[in-house]
């Protein structure tokens, strides 16, 4: 498994700036666990719902090895990931899959007691779930100016981003999603998180493959460059989009009603009151900034 430690400095180092705001979203185990109060969840579920509100833990797989983000492990301490992990498994083995708040609870205070000391107060990078991930989609297709039903499906249906419009979409959800920019290249310390962990090959192979194709590549096709990377470094197992990759019926998910619909994009971030409207209009789309002091969630984008 890559460092940790390595990891965690990185993700530690990348605070949010102006520049880098966009979808990105940072949390922290003392602001999960607050969220999780107001909702008056019982005690003895509260680490499932704060490991759920960081993204970390679903109760079919357990608990995610980038959980380990929260925490310094040692590094004078070589056994504490196998220690880690052998007090995880010892807990698969005695308690029951229905119980997740219990296994929920075990799993952390593994990390607790085995992994390293917790940091609470630090917020850290979480993965988009699938509908952060449609939503992307829509909003990128949509400032790039493809919002008709017509041209979404034609960039969903585009298998091997033969078309320019399908790149530039890809290349702008990367941005927006804080996996990529064009200087930095692909922030593999995010993709880390999104992926749920990955071997120390597997990075080097990104960074021999990164290295390729900015050789082949011109520098002026930014968009086929980021695509590019997307699919060739990270490739499929480690989907960078599962809407825009996994084609499959990903396309009769997505459906963008025609008309004078009204999508709310919401660009709210972390300590960020500016958000994004944009209003469809005789398929004109219009895109304003707006003070926003909370989350905007357009309801004329359907989920099937």
């Amino acid at each position: 498994m890559v460092h940790f430690s390595v990891l965690f400095i990185i993700l530690v180092t990348q605070l949010v700036t102006a520049t880098d705001r966009h979808k990105i979203v940072y949390k922290s185990l003392q602001k999960a666990s607050d969220e999780c109060k107001q909702y008056n969840v019982q005690e003895d579920c509260l680490a499932r719902c704060v490991t759920l509100v960081t993204r970390d833990w679903t109760d079919s797989n357990g608990l995610s090895p980038v959980y380990g983000r929260f925490f310094h492990p040692d590094p004078n301490d070589t056994c504490s990931d196998n220690r880690t992990q052998r007090c995880l498994q010892s807990s698969d083995t005695r308690v029951p899959q229905p119980s997740a708040c219990t296994r929920s609870s075990e799993s952390v205070q593994c990390y607790l007691e085995q992994y390293g000391t917790v940091n609470t107060t630090v917020p850290q990078f979480l993965r988009f779930t699938t509908l952060h991930d449609a939503q992307l989609v829509l909003e990128c297709a949509a400032m790039l100016g493809y919002a008709s039903f017509e041209q979404l499906n034609e960039l969903l249906n585009d298998d091997n981003f033969a078309r320019q419009e399908t790149r530039c979409v890809m290349r702008c959800f990367m941005i927006r999603s804080g996996l990529y920019s064009d200087s930095a290249g692909l922030n593999m310390a995010r993709y880390y998180v999104l992926c749920g962990g990955y071997e120390d090959s597997f990075y080097e192979q990104v960074a021999e493959c990164s290295a390729r194709l900015r050789q082949e590549v011109s520098c002026d096709d930014k968009c086929t460059l980021a695509q590019r990377l997307a699919i060739e470094c990270i490739g499929v197992d480690y989907a960078t989009s599962t809407i825009l990759q996994q084609k499959g019926n990903s396309y009769d998910i997505i459906q963008a009603y025609q008309g004078s619909e009204v999508y709310n994009i919401d660009a709210q971030n972390a300590n960020s009151n500016v958000a994004l409207s944009a209003v469809q209009q005789n398929k004109a789309i219009n895109i304003d900034n707006i003070n926003s002091d909370f989350y905007k969630f357009g309801d004329k984008i359907k989920f099937d």
